[in-house]
């Protein structure tokens, strides 16, 4: 750059002016006073032991309290409207999972819209769904099973554990052109323990749920949702790789506040629940939960609950989704 063009992006610099924002002006920095992450789901699940490893991290990051509370029922409804009616000021979050955007589709109704009522802020993980197959199923394999469904429409048992891996396995089903008889238990747990004992041919669980079964005689993991070959369980194919991408499914753990947030304080929670992410602490315990890191940018973060309700609305429209 010649001196005549530097400097006349000098003045033209100093000529701009600066836009500082209301809320940069309003505000004092963030956190100033101890910051509230509602969990709307029972203490010791997947939510609630990511969204509390990844906070208290951020929490000792910042010097400042951060203290999660879980407020469980109705599916999360009951803790997610204490949250959209809360100030949009960064001390009230929520620690939320697919179900959140699920809702809309399956309950009666609800005091809030779960998207136009919320700020999404930050993805923690990211999860699969994985296959089992009890090893007293006449099959093997995806293959076998596909096989077997065919000579026997309807007559194959296969167990979901929420709505997500019911509709995850409903589009396993319409893609590999197979009926199964779907039972729906309470919890991955459920459905493993009679899969363990003979009672189920097939379940979905979680890949918490999968992973201390690589050694277990009593199952075969035989598929994963994943987009590509889960870390925890290298040996297993995707769908995709069996040609089913229908099937293909990763859900996330994730922080959400209200509406209305201002972008700067998105942005800085983001960057602070991203950094406190990528500790050694943090990343050992995703590793004991069998979930794998997922930053994301705001806008990412954004783009991809919009692509993910659509997902559950087009389930919807297919009828793939139990309304309560």
């Amino acid at each position: 750059m010649s001196p005549i063009t530097r400097r006349s992006a000098l003045l033209a610099g100093l000529a701009a002016p600066v836009v500082i924002s209301p809320w940069a002006r309003a505000q004092p920095a963030w956190p100033q006073r101890p910051v509230r992450i509602i969990v709307p789901y029972a203490a010791g699940g997947g939510t609630d032991l990511t969204t509390r490893s990844v906070m208290e991290a951020v929490g000792q990051r910042l010097n400042r309290p951060v203290i999660v509370e879980n407020r469980p029922g109705a599916d999360g409804a009951i803790g997610s409207e204490a949250v959209a009616r809360s100030a949009p000021d960064g001390y009230t979050l929520i620690g939320l999972n697919p179900t959140h955007l699920l809702l809309r589709h399956t309950a009666a109704s609800l005091p809030y819209d779960p998207m136009a009522d919320f700020t999404p802020i930050a993805v923690f993980a990211s999860y699969a769904f994985v296959l089992l197959a009890s090893v007293d199923a006449p099959f093997r394999d995806v293959p076998g099973l596909i096989a077997a469904a065919k000579a026997h429409p309807g007559r194959i048992a296969h167990g979901t554990a929420d709505v997500a891996s019911g509709v995850t396995a409903a589009q396993f089903t319409t893609s590999a052109g197979i009926e199964l008889n779907e039972i729906r238990y309470a919890g991955g747990g459920a459905s493993t323990r009679d899969l363990m004992g003979g009672h189920l041919p097939l379940a979905w669980v979680s890949t918490a749920t999968a992973t201390p079964l690589v050694s277990s005689d009593r199952v075969r993991i035989i598929a994963v949702t994943s987009r590509r070959t889960s870390p925890f369980l290298p040996e297993v194919p995707t769908f995709a790789d069996l040609g089913l991408p229908g099937a293909r499914y990763e859900g996330w753990f994730g922080l959400w506040g209200p509406a209305h947030m201002p972008a700067e304080l998105v942005a800085r929670i983001n960057a602070e629940a991203n950094a406190a992410a990528a500790t050694e602490t943090v990343l050992a315990r995703y590793r004991t939960l069998a979930v794998e890191p997922a930053p994301l940018e705001p806008a990412a973060v954004a783009t991809l609950m919009r692509e993910d309700s659509e997902r559950w609305a087009q389930a919807a429209r297919e009828g793939l989704l139990r309304r309560s």
